[in-house]
């Protein structure tokens, strides 16, 4: 009797360390992160240094992150499952020569899972400046996720619906031919989209789709919308990447306006409603030394004024809070044409 309580007890303590993690996690979120170019001596603004690269990577396995396939964790949001805390995914945009080269070994070395997102016609073009459909091909058969970014890498915004469709279905027949299959995550050129592409991409059948705006994904997010930190020279340092991993979402609703793309009223009005009670201070942060007017409507609806027109091409718009000692992070990417 007493040997088999014993066993019973033992079990018992395993399947709550089990579930612990999942189950009594504080918030079922996780932090993306984009990087393009690995060690590369121009276009810092996309880079990252094999000295910062190599720091992040030793902060991941220092401080006992989990980082999963992103989609792994889309399938863990759109289901509303549980996610480990601290849980992490990371991507790479563009398919450049020095992800096979630089970046690949290091995270094949940590075993740490990543998605590249392939504009194919930079591919077939056989640039020295990419990677070939073999060494794609090669990191496929490893396990490394593909990602779907169009043929051209065009800024969708400013095409119609016809160049939207030849981008798709032929960057499709080149994912086919190449590797055998098509990806069914797709991330934005640039970070760009306004609601008819965003539509447009779902009606593709695309499981989910990934910006640039930084900010925390959560369960209660749109699948189609979701943030990512971009990493480069300046924005690389081991301080951020920490502090963006260590994030919380401020989980928002009902955001407005609805389309991303400014057109006839410049600056945009914006709002947004809190999801959670959140009592701290919120303040939202935009590009291009901007400043704001933070008026709260009743206890969760907020309206944020700028002070200026936004420029043309893209304005990032972060709001962050620290609440009972937890950042919370939500951005945005407006785009004006």
């Amino acid at each position: 009797m007493k040997k088999k309580f014993f066993n019973f007890s033992i079990s018992f303590f395993i399947l709550f360390l089990f579930f612990s993690k999942f189950v009594f996690a504080k918030e079922n979120s996780a932090a993306f992160f984009v990087y393009h170019r690995f060690g590369e001596k121009t276009f810092p603004s996309t880079n990252i240094t094999i000295r910062q690269f190599k720091s992040h990577i030793n902060e991941i396995k220092k401080n006992n992150y989990n980082v999963l396939s992103i989609t792994e964790i889309v399938d863990h949001l759109i289901n509303k499952k549980p996610l480990p805390e601290k849980t992490i995914g990371l991507t790479i945009d563009d398919a450049f020569k020095s992800v096979y080269k630089k970046a690949w070994p290091l995270l094949k070395e940590s075993g740490l899972p990543f998605t590249i997102f392939i504009s194919t016609g930079h591919v077939s073009s056989r640039s020295k400046s990419y990677m070939s459909w073999k060494e794609i091909k090669e990191l496929s058969d490893s396990g490394v996720s593909i990602g779907h970014h169009t043929v051209s890498h065009p800024h969708l915004v400013n095409k119609s619906i016809d160049v939207w469709e030849d981008e798709i279905e032929n960057a499709n027949n080149a994912f086919q031919e190449n590797l055998g299959y098509v990806p069914d995550i797709f991330s934005y050129p640039y970070g760009e989209y306004n609601l008819q592409i965003k539509d447009f991409i779902k009606e593709k059948k695309f499981k989910a789709a990934f910006g640039q705006q930084s900010g925390i994904a959560f369960n209660e997010i749109d699948i189609f919308e979701l943030p990512r930190f971009s990493l480069n020279e300046q924005y690389g340092s081991v301080e951020r990447f920490k502090f963006a991993a260590n994030s919380k979402p401020l989980a928002i609703k009902e955001i407005t306006p609805r389309d991303l793309v400014i057109k006839d009223v410049n600056p945009p009005l914006l709002g947004f409603t809190l999801i959670n009670d959140i009592k701290s201070k919120i303040t939202c942060y935009p590009s291009h030394k901007l400043t704001t007017t933070m008026t709260r409507l009743g206890e969760k609806r907020f309206e944020v004024r700028f002070n200026n027109e936004f420029p043309k091409g893209r304005t990032r718009v972060n709001c962050t809070t620290n609440d009972n000692n937890e950042w919370r992070w939500f951005g945005i990417q407006f785009f004006r044409p």
